[in-house]
């Protein structure tokens, strides 16, 4: 099984728009999120994902399948001393769960690019805190830290925002 990651091109944006709906969709179960009169769940800065230097869109693949997408971003949940990118989004398809897709993907991203990472997890998404403390419980993932983030989720909840720094191979 070959993991790969593929950055979404512009003419990508539909088959990309349409998995973040589902994505969205799983995470009603933790955070409410309301669709707009067509069925649509708004997701503010998808267009800016091709537009602005400081985001990037990818396709997470298994053996050329599209198995999931990433959202990187700049976006700063905790103070660090040194600039990081953060995972703003990360799904991947159920029917690539549980076979090491994901942790593969995430350490792939984050080693290819190294430096400083960060993202936040939602404090009733369960699954997501076991996932990724598993994920970069590992050498290519230094100073990891857990932190309290801010105030981010609906009813004022907070996420807690894991920081590290990723090391090239």
């Amino acid at each position: 099984m070959e993991v790969r990651l593929e950055t979404a091109a512009l003419s990508d944006k539909p088959a990309l728009h349409a998995l973040l709906q589902r994505y969205i969709a799983e995470f009603t179960a933790f955070e409410p999120v309301e669709p707009d009169e067509n069925g649509v769940y708004p997701y503010y800065y998808f267009d800016a994902y091709w537009q602005d230097r400081d985001r990037h869109p990818y396709f997470i693949t298994v053996d050329g399948a599209r198995a999931g997408f990433v959202l990187i971003n700049r976006t700063h949940y905790v103070r660090l001393m040194r600039p990081s990118r953060s995972i703003a989004e990360f799904y991947v398809m159920p029917e690539y769960r549980r076979m090491g897709v994901g942790t593969a993907a995430a350490r792939l991203l984050t080693e290819s690019l190294g430096g400083w990472w960060q993202l936040m997890m939602h404090p009733k998404n369960y699954p997501s805190h076991t996932f990724w403390r598993r994920t970069f419980d590992y050498p290519g993932a230094v100073c990891l830290k857990i932190r309290r983030g801010p105030k981010w989720y609906g009813g004022g909840l907070r996420g807690e925002v894991m920081t590290f720094k990723a090391v090239r191979e």
